[in-house]
């Protein structure tokens, strides 16, 4: 019987279990409702999975306010210091826990139909840029977060051993030098498309502490 994949590590984020917990839940919950149309809220972009996540804060009792302007201040590609300020803005503010915090994040599509030796790359590569961002925010007294909404799709051919692939690409997410990070892959979405070729069963989401 096909079950439920999910799971979290909330390293030093010891308060987060709570907000991966309704993460789990509302990206289950969609799935469920959707199933009928052959749809996942995880095959869409930044923004959406961002929404997400800022739901599952408010369900879980904190509040969250999304895509605001702030000043910001550029990195030297050189000298890596920081350099004139420019508008910008801030993907996500929260406050959670007696904290505040604020987020940028990213999106990414992982392949993994064969161990892709450069499926760690690309989620390291994507962490990273979502670090240089956060790093251009001043922090106002918040504690500042690096997230990544990553999601590993399956070419047709590798779809016999499924539930063996997934559990492949979330021990990767151990060699990320993550802070804390949560996964779902529910059970009524295990072998929907994503596209003519490829499955994309679940999604990951991968924060690093600034």
């Amino acid at each position: 019987m096909v079950s439920t994949i999910k799971g979290f590590e909330r390293g030093r984020l010891r308060s987060f279990p709570p907000i991966f917990k309704e993460w789990i839940k509302a990206n289950s919950e969609i799935a469920r409702a959707w199933r009928s149309a052959q749809d996942v809220p995880w095959w869409y972009n930044e923004r959406a999975s961002l929404s997400l996540f800022a739901g599952a804060i408010w369900r879980a009792g904190g509040f969250a306010f999304e895509e605001y302007s702030d000043e910001k201040r550029e990195i030297k590609k050189h000298t890596r210091t920081l350099g004139s300020e420019y508008p910008g803005r801030v993907d996500l503010y929260f406050s959670w826990a007696g904290y505040d915090f604020i987020a940028e994040s990213k999106f990414v599509w992982s392949g993994f139909s064969r161990n892709d030796s450069g499926a760690p790359k690309r989620l390291r590569d994507r962490l990273k840029r979502a670090c240089t961002d956060i790093r251009q925010t001043h922090p106002h007294g918040q504690r500042r977060l690096a997230i990544v909404f990553a999601m590993p799709y399956i070419r047709k051919p590798y779809m016999e051993d499924v539930d063996d692939r997934i559990y492949r690409w979330i021990d990767l997410l151990a060699d990320l030098d993550a802070t804390a990070y949560a996964w779902v892959f529910p059970a009524c979405a295990r072998t929907l498309r994503s596209s003519d070729k490829d499955y994309c069963p679940g999604a990951a989401v991968i924060i690093r502490e600034i």
